[in-house]
């Protein structure tokens, strides 16, 4: 398994509901999964991959409202899969904060704002 990238969605009519997508080379297809639901699907290619994944998901979900199943639906992926998730997040944090940094170099920090 060859990580690829890490996403995050979200459900059109529940924006505030964050998923979180784990791209990865498996064989010869791409594999998409939802760590949050423990659901996956896999393509040719990564689009192909995440449009499975939305079918599934919709599939997924729409099973777990008819049969009221609310509390069964968050069933989170292996911890594995997070860590991987968590590792290609700090990775593109890194390459921002690089970018960043050439940029603050040049203007200098005039003002730090807390929230």
């Amino acid at each position: 398994m060859k990580p690829l990238k890490a996403l995050k969605g979200y459900i059109k009519n529940l924006a505030h509901f964050e998923l979180h997508i784990l791209l990865t080379q498996e064989d010869e297809v791409v594999v998409a999964r939802c760590l949050d639901f423990s659901v996956s699907s896999h393509g040719n290619d990564e689009k192909e991959a995440l449009a499975s994944l939305s079918e599934s998901l919709k599939d997924y979900l729409k099973y777990a409202i008819e049969k009221e199943a609310f509390n069964e639906i968050i069933d989170s992926d292996e911890q594995r899969f997070w860590e991987i998730y968590r590792k290609l997040e700090w990775q593109k944090e890194r390459i921002s904060f690089q970018k960043m940094a050439k940029s603050l170099k040049k203007e200098n920090i005039r003002e730090l704002a807390y929230a």
